[in-house]
């Protein structure tokens, strides 16, 4: 009679456990990796809870501290550029007589508080010795270059977590149908047992799926620190401020402001620049739906809920890109250039994001249908 070899090791609570041979015990190695896994868990939670915060002051920071106002005209509000006298070209040194309302700043100062000088800082720095060095270009297509620089550059940086949160929102979208079932399963049933019951039902289906449903908030605590950094940049970068682009459409002016208070001198153009920027913007929210709808089809086919809730955010959706419209064109044109440059890198990103999600896919269906060939399935 031969008998199995066995090992003995601590359990969580302390308790020796008797294992056969071929069972996995908790070893360093392991110890070590679940450590790992637990201090980036927590570092991901400071750093956007840090980011967060750092988003929320830079919003409501303008509302109450007049030195970083917003005044997008050139010698107003928060100016960053070349020290007086440095290039002797008054768009991009900052102004000698400084009033009451004007305030500059043009190395790393942190006098202004932790979001001007953590976060706009780098982007402003970067923009305005980008545009100096290309100030030669006409039409302004150095500012165009500049913010396309920056933009580029910060989707670089934050493209793995907008990419794990579209795949995340892409999961829950595919089982859709099975949450409806579980919810139908516990419809009328109130009581204590059934609705834990119904939580670890719905816990079991996320882990079956690898779901992690924080994960899709990603995107979110990144979202707006991002634009009021680009925002900013856009609005006290003393070059950007004394921009016309293509000779046609002043970064400090307002479109609505031009359009009614000089059509007739030259403000009729700002026309086309909202007949370019508000349906660029408006395609960045909608492609996206639609790329979303082709992929998840059968998913939403099988979920009546499911459809309400889609129809439910469509709506929010296209009541937010009326809105963002809205703001473009109460904006300054620097603001809306940035705004459409960005909706390109949406739209582009998203457009990628949708090939990638489809490669999965296809990619998750030849391997299980080559284990099915391998067990003689068909």
């Amino acid at each position: 009679m031969s008998v199995k070899p066995v090992f003995s090791f601590k359990n969580t609570t302390g308790d020796d456990v008797i294992s056969p041979f071929w069972a996995k015990a908790p070893t360093k190695v392991n110890r070590a990796r679940q450590g790992v896994k637990l201090f980036w868990k927590w570092f991901k939670l400071a750093l956007f809870a840090f980011l967060m915060i750092m988003g929320l002051w830079g919003c409501f920071q303008s509302m109450w501290d007049g030195t970083v106002a917003v005044d997008p005209h050139v010698g107003g509000g928060l100016e960053f550029g070349f020290p007086f006298g440095t290039t002797g070209d008054w768009r991009y040194d900052l102004t000698a007589n400084q009033s009451s309302q004007y305030h500059t700043f043009s190395n790393w100062d942190m006098s202004y508080g932790p979001f001007y000088g953590i976060f706009v800082f780098p982007g402003a720095w970067l923009v305005l010795n980008l545009m100096y060095a290309t100030s030669n270009w006409v039409g302004g297509l150095n500012a165009l270059m500049s913010i396309f620089v920056l933009l580029t550059i910060i989707r670089i940086l934050t493209g793995a977590a907008t990419l794990r949160s579209s795949l995340q929102n892409e999961k829950m979208s595919e089982v859709q149908g099975k949450m409806a079932e579980i919810n139908a399963k516990y419809k009328d049933l109130k009581d204590p047992a059934s609705k834990q019951k119904k939580q670890q039902e719905t816990m079991q289906l996320y882990r079956k799926y690898k779901i992690k449903p924080f994960a899709a908030f990603e995107q979110m605590f990144i979202t707006l620190p991002i634009f009021l950094i680009i925002y900013r940049v856009v609005t006290i970068a003393r070059p950007l401020k004394a921009t016309t682009l293509f000779g046609m459409w002043n970064f400090a002016t307002t479109p609505l402001t031009a359009l009614f208070s000089s059509f007739t001198s030259g403000g009729w153009v700002y026309i086309f620049f909202l007949l370019i920027v508000v349906p660029a913007q408006y395609a960045s929210m909608k492609l996206p739906q639609i790329w979303a709808r082709q992929r998840n089809r059968d998913a939403s086919a099988t979920s009546g809920k499911g459809e309400k809730q889609q129809k439910k955010t469509r709506m929010i959706q296209n009541v937010f890109a009326i809105a963002m419209g809205a703001i473009v064109a109460f904006s300054a044109a620097g603001v809306g250039v940035y705004w459409f440059l960005n909706s390109l890198f949406s739209v582009a990103q998203s457009y990628i994001i949708h090939r990638i999600i489809l490669h999965r896919r296809k990619s998750g269906g030849s391997k299980t249908a080559s284990r099915l060939a391998a067990l003689g399935i068909t």
